[in-house]
């Protein structure tokens, strides 16, 4: 949870107001968001990476951390959550990922939901913040730290 990255990302779960909201947590990885977000009282979160590596992982911090009636650990992509529907996603991914993957994650998020993404560089924010306007989302935060960047979108509604 060091990386500038998922410090960002940590915070901004903190700060959002995920109590009794459903989230995802893309790109998943070891399953700290989801974890983090299931701990300040998220009422359900799904958890999806591509690696098996993680999602095994995943599993198993889930487990040790006392949230596996809250968090699903998923294997595999951005079809996954295909008809699913969330209050709030967290993607910590990169540029290109989160740009191809946009209209799925507008797809999935309820009209007012949140969209938080981190892991791509200061450069890359336009490109970012241009693919959620054209899904219907607008920014309502950004920062940066390191030289990597944070942004949250809201889902119009």
């Amino acid at each position: 949870g060091h990386h500038a990255t998922t410090w960002f990302m940590s915070r901004a779960v903190l700060g959002l107001g995920v109590a009794g909201r459903t989230g995802l947590d893309m790109g998943s990885g070891t399953g700290v968001l989801a974890i983090v977000a299931a701990k300040c009282g998220a009422a359900h979160v799904d958890a999806v990476d591509i690696d098996d590596w993680a999602d095994e992982n995943c599993r198993e911090n889930v487990a040790a951390n006392g949230v596996a009636d809250r968090v699903e650990p998923m294997l595999g992509d951005v079809g996954r959550i295909a008809g699913r529907r969330y209050d709030f996603i967290l993607a910590n991914i990169n540029r290109n990922v989160l740009v191809a993957d946009m209209p799925a994650y507008a797809a999935a998020l309820v009209p007012g939901g949140d969209l938080v993404m981190s892991g791509f560089l200061e450069a890359d924010t336009a490109a970012v913040t241009q693919a959620a306007a054209e899904q219907g989302m607008e920014t309502v935060a950004a920062e940066t730290r390191e030289g990597w960047m944070m942004i949250r979108v809201k889902k119009k509604k």
